[in-house]
């Protein structure tokens, strides 16, 4: 699943790694790439809270450190259960 961004003016089309409701706050969460890579290589990926408006994504900075490890957790979560099937 995908969803474009504009960024320095231009359109770009993110691809969503998780996505995710957390239900202690009620906030939705976001995990995506924008397809570039970083100095070593490796894939950037971005986290946002979000919210739909009228059809549209609307991307909110992440606020505080229990968000960033909550979804540090969920990625974990996601990557185990990946290599369990692999």
């Amino acid at each position: 699943m995908n969803f474009k961004i504009l960024k320095n003016g231009k359109e770009i089309t993110c691809d969503i790694i998780i996505s995710f409701k957390d239900k202690s706050n009620d906030i939705n969460y976001v995990v995506y790439t924008d397809g570039t890579k970083d100095k070593d290589g490796d894939l950037e990926i971005y986290a946002s809270r979000y919210i739909m408006n009228d059809d549209k994504v609307i991307l909110n900075p992440i606020e505080n450190k229990y968000e960033w490890n909550l979804i540090d957790n969920m990625l974990e979560s996601k990557y185990k259960e990946i290599d369990k099937y692999e």
